[in-house]
């Protein structure tokens, strides 16, 4: 019989084989935790007897939607193995589960049951198959050549996100917010920065703090991962106006560390936008889940204009 189990904190371990099998590479317990335990989110698996079959996690996330603030899910570690049969009928564990979690979301701190995630291609259609997913925007890759700016602003790099940062971070992100108007992001103060790129278990990243060269006031903040081959540039948080300024003292950073360049993973109305600074612009294979069971006006008004990038996942 199938059964349909939220994981406890000390039960995370069950879903290191099937991640494992399915994505090819290990996943470890401090990783897990940080998504799932105390109540950061939950993992969500079907078991038949003994055998756990498939895994859904969600992640707790701050989304605003102009003044509107609401705690929706993302949808992580979406999977089940490759060979299994039967994963397209409706009656199948893999929609019966997505249901289940989806059907929970209406309330009073999400009334739109919004989710989102980043599913692979394939489970992406597998989900949209199975009526358990709509694409509400598209992810496009821009890449940005290292190039020397001598009148850049001024970069400097942040060992850590300390308490002093707070008043310019969390104003960084307030123009931020302002300048972006009413599209759905993932709130960026200085806490969910703290949390993401100083909390995060495993991987280390770079911390950029722009600051103007004649006003001497701060521009914007970066996140830069480093861990592979090609740089990538998680995060900005600074008014979509001074974008452009922040993307060239990054370029020069990248300059002067001999870094060839650095790409950046963005939604498509705002890489479109962002296109004409990039030397290349380029639709990805990956579509943004939604969740089909929103009412309908809110994914009408809130379609194609969402604010993600690299750092909104979970894994990069």
């Amino acid at each position: 019989m199938l059964e349909t189990c939220l994981l406890a904190d000390d039960e995370l371990g069950v879903v290191q084989p099937l991640f494992e099998q399915v994505f090819k590479h290990p996943i470890s317990l401090d990783l897990l935790r940080w998504k799932y335990a105390n109540r950061r989110g939950e993992s969500w698996m079907v078991r038949q007897d003994d055998q756990y079959l498939l895994h859904c996690g969600t992640l707790f996330r701050k989304v605003l939607v102009g003044d509107e603030h609401f705690r929706v899910i993302q949808i992580a570690d979406l999977m089940a193995p490759p060979k299994q049969s039967g994963l397209t009928r409706q009656e199948a564990p893999f929609p019966i589960l997505l249901k289940h979690i989806l059907g929970r979301l209406p309330g009073p701190e999400n009334p739109h049951a919004i989710a989102f995630g980043f599913p692979s291609g394939r489970a992406m259609r597998l989900a949209e198959h199975v009526g358990v997913a709509t694409a509400v925007d598209h992810w496009m890759e821009l890449d940005f050549p290292a190039l020397r700016h001598p009148l850049a602003a001024r970069t400097s790099e942040l060992a850590t996100l300390g308490a002093g940062e707070t008043p310019r971070l969390d104003a960084l992100w307030q123009a931020m917010h302002a300048s972006l108007g009413d599209a759905p992001l993932v709130c960026r103060d200085m806490a969910y920065l703290h949390d993401r790129y100083i909390a995060y278990p495993e991987k280390s990243y770079k911390l950029l703090l722009l600051e103007s060269r004649w006003r001497k006031k701060a521009l914007g903040f970066a996140a830069i991962s480093c861990a592979t081959g090609k740089p990538e540039l998680l995060d900005i948080v600074a008014r979509w106006d001074d974008f452009p300024e922040v993307i060239r003292a990054i370029q020069h950073w990248a300059w002067t560390q001999r870094i060839g360049g650095f790409g950046f993973w963005l939604t498509q109305g705002f890489a479109r936008q962002l296109a004409p600074f990039a030397a290349h612009c380029h639709a990805t294979q990956f579509r943004i889940m939604g969740n089909p069971f929103s009412p309908a006006p809110f994914l009408s008004a809130t379609q194609g204009r969402w604010w993600l990038t690299g750092g909104d996942t979970d894994y990069r």
